[in-house]
C-alpha cells in the first residue's frame, strides 16, 4: 500500500507540473491573511498604572503628565496619593489622558528624575536601582 500511496503522489505531481506542499502553503497562507475581521488591534491605554518601587530608598512622588501642545500647559493626569515605602505597590487612574506617550516625573528620598512612558498596553511601572 505505501508503495501506491507513493506512485499517486508522485503521478498527481507530475501531472500538476508543480511540486504539492508549495501549492498547498500558498493556499494556507492566503487563507490565513484574507481572513476578515483580522484587523492588527489599536493600542489601548490602560486605565490605571500600577508601580512597584524595589528600591532600597522611599519613592515620595510619582506623577505621570499629558505634555503641553500648541502653547497648552501640562496637564497630571495620574499621580501617587502618599510615599510608597520599598517593596512597596501601588496603583492610580489615568484621567483626561490621551495617546499612548506620556512625562513620567518620580522622586525618591535620595534622587529625582523624569523619562517618557507608553502607557498603552501596559501600565505596570517597576522602580529599581
Amino acid at each position: 500500500m505505501r508503495g501506491g500511496m507513493r506512485f499517486l503522489s508522485f503521478t498527481i505531481t507530475r501531472a500538476l507540473g508543480l511540486p504539492l506542499l508549495p501549492l498547498l502553503l500558498l493556499l494556507i497562507a492566503g487563507a490565513a491573511i484574507a481572513r476578515p475581521g483580522s484587523k492588527p488591534s489599536a493600542p489601548k491605554l490602560a486605565a490605571a498604572v500600577n508601580i512597584e518601587n524595589k528600591r532600597p530608598a522611599a519613592l515620595q512622588s510619582f506623577e505621570i503628565v499629558m505634555p503641553g501642545k500648541n502653547k497648552q500647559p501640562e496637564v497630571i493626569v495620574g499621580k501617587l496619593d502618599k510615599p510608597l515605602p520599598p517593596g512597596g505597590a501601588a496603583s492610580f487612574p489615568l484621567v483626561g489622558a490621551k495617546g499612548c506617550t506620556f512625562l513620567a516625573r518620580w522622586a525618591f528620598d535620595d534622587i529625582k528624575d523624569a523619562g517618557d512612558v507608553n502607557l498603552c498596553n501596559d501600565a505596570h511601572i517597576v522602580l529599581v536601582d
